[in-house]
């Protein structure tokens, strides 16, 4: 379905032309969505902050004046709550390894296209949430790449998300003609398999960083490795929110206890401690194949 189409605001070809006005780039904090983590008025039509909860946020941002919600969160949107309160959700949902091209062109279509006012959430609105409302203000009110990287500082955004900066010091705004993706309320977001197969894959790049002493490897030298624990943490952060109340009394306690191992894991790297770290990652593998012959390898 068009989201666009069906919230009443005209796409491209049905009557609307594409926003390309530049608005004013004015970034403060926003004290009407006091209750709301971080939120922020990066222009008179974008918000970006947390994730709102319960109606009483709802409310919030129908009194600011919004009409359309984006979600980068990989948990399903509350679309109930924003429907009673005469919004639509976009969701983009995103890791916090940066922003692949898809996402940049959907949030691309949603700055030039979508019903505003806009406000951008991810969970806590301190990393993805505001990378991804920089990509939207340089789409609808080209600001250029000093002012989006702006947004990022101002939000706190925290240097070790590497990708993400990345992304937005480099966004490209796409052709005005070019296709971009149909805008979703709920997009398919990973299993709980599929990103458990992802921390599999970041946890084989941190195997490497330790065979390198906690350097980036020669045959990788992409990969850093604080950042690699970072992405661990991170990720098994996201995981135990996708556990089903069943699977969480399962397991989630063993996934709360190698997320802090990562998080050991991350201080040890940046404090440059490398026998700590080497235990710490150790013990991370020990919890992770003991999990697996648990509940993964019956």
């Amino acid at each position: 379905m068009n989201l666009l189409a069906a919230d009443g605001a005209a796409a491209p070809g049905e009557g609307e032309a594409p926003r390309t006005a530049p608005e004013e780039f004015a970034p403060t904090a926003e004290p009407r969505l006091d209750g709301i983590e971080n939120p922020w008025r990066l222009t008179p039509h974008l918000y970006s902050g947390g994730e709102p909860h319960g109606d009483a946020d709802f409310a919030k941002l129908e009194k600011l004046g919004v009409r359309t919600i984006v979600s980068v969160d990989g948990q399903r949107p509350d679309l109930d709550a924003a429907r009673r309160h005469g919004m639509r959700y976009v969701h983009v949902p995103i890791g916090y390894d940066g922003l692949p091209q898809s996402a940049q062109w959907a949030l691309t279509r949603v700055g030039r296209e979508a019903k505003g006012p806009i406000y951008v959430h991810c969970h806590h609105g301190q990393h993805r949430g505001p990378a991804a409302a920089a990509i939207v203000c340089q789409a609808a009110s080209g600001i250029n790449h000093q002012q989006a990287q702006d947004i990022l500082k101002l939000a706190g955004t925290g240097k070790q998300y590497g990708g993400l900066w990345r992304d937005v010091a480099g966004f490209v705004p796409p052709a005005l003609d070019q296709d971009l993706p149909e805008l979703v309320e709920a997009a398919r977001v990973s299993s709980l398999a599929e990103a458990m197969a992802a921390l599999d894959r970041q946890a084989d790049h941190l195997g490497m960083c330790m065979k390198a002493g906690w350097k980036a490897p020669p045959e990788h030298p992409d990969l850093a490795p604080a950042q690699e624990a970072l992405l661990v943490r991170e990720g098994l952060h996201e995981a135990r929110r996708l556990l089903s109340p069943q699977h969480a009394k399962e397991f989630g306690a063993a996934m709360s206890a190698a997320e802090n191992v990562a998080a050991e894991l991350q201080t040890a790297i940046e404090a440059n401690e490398p026998s700590r770290a080497t235990s710490a990652y150790e013990q991370l593998r020990r919890s992770c194949t003991d999990c697996h012959k648990k509940h993964r390898d019956k």
